[in-house]
C-alpha cells in the first residue's frame, strides 16, 4: 500500500457514505462488507452508524462468530412472518442490523439457517440490512452463487482497495 492509499478511516467513511446515502433509510437495498482485519470492521460499523445515526436510525450490532447458525436461527425468529402482518399495520422506523461474522455460515456445513433466514428477512420492512465479515471469497460465494439461499440478497460495498488486498493475500478468487 503507498503513502497515497486512503487510511481505514478514510476507507470507513466512505464506505458508511455509500450505504448511508442521501435517501437512506427509505431505500436502501442489503449489502456485505468484508473488512480484512477487525479494526476495518469495527471502523466501519463505527462509521455506520454514526452516519445511520444522523439519519434516526438506531444501530444493532450482532457478533454472529461465537456461534453462527445459532445466533442466525435467533434473528430469523425475532423477524415477523409476511403471513402475520395487516395491511393497517404501522411500520416502525427500521433499525439497520448489522450482523458481523456472516461469512462464518459459508459451507455446506452451515447453509441450513440461511434458507429460512432469506425467507423472513427479504420481506422484512423493520430492518436495514448489512452483513460483515472478514472472508470476502466466502462472502462473494455466499451472494454470488444461484444455487445457495443468499443468492442476489445483497451487494458488496467492500471498498476496491481491500478487494485488491484479500487477492493479495490469497483471501479471494478473481472476480467473475
Amino acid at each position: 500500500m503507498g503513502d497515497d492509499a486512503p487510511s481505514v478511516r478514510e476507507l470507513a467513511d466512505q464506505v458508511a457514505a455509500a450505504f448511508v446515502h442521501r435517501l437512506f433509510p427509505s431505500l436502501r437495498s442489503p449489502a456485505y462488507l468484508a473488512g480484512p482485519n477487525d479494526e476495518c470492521a469495527d471502523r466501519c460499523r463505527f462509521a455506520i452508524a454514526r452516519a445511520a445515526s444522523k439519519r434516526r436510525v438506531k444501530t444493532e450490532v450482532v457478533d454472529l462468530r461465537p456461534a453462527p447458525a445459532a445466533r442466525l436461527d435467533s434473528i430469523t425468529a425475532r423477524l415477523r412472518d409476511i403471513n402475520d402482518r395487516t395491511n393497517d399495520d404501522k411500520h416502525p422506523w427500521p433499525t439497520l442490523l448489522i450482523l458481523d461474522g456472516f461469512d462464518l455460515l459459508e459451507g455446506s456445513k452451515n447453509d441450513a439457517p440461511t434458507f429460512p433466514f432469506r425467507s423472513r428477512f427479504q420481506f422484512d420492512r423493520e430492518h436495514l440490512w448489512l452483513f460483515m465479515g472478514r472472508d470476502l471469497k466466502r462472502l462473494r460465494r455466499m451472494f454470488g452463487d444461484h444455487r445457495l439461499p443468499l443468492y442476489l440478497a445483497a451487494s458488496n460495498i467492500t471498498p476496491e482497495l481491500w478487494r485488491a488486498q484479500s487477492k493479495v493475500f490469497g483471501k479471494d478468487s478473481a472476480a467473475r
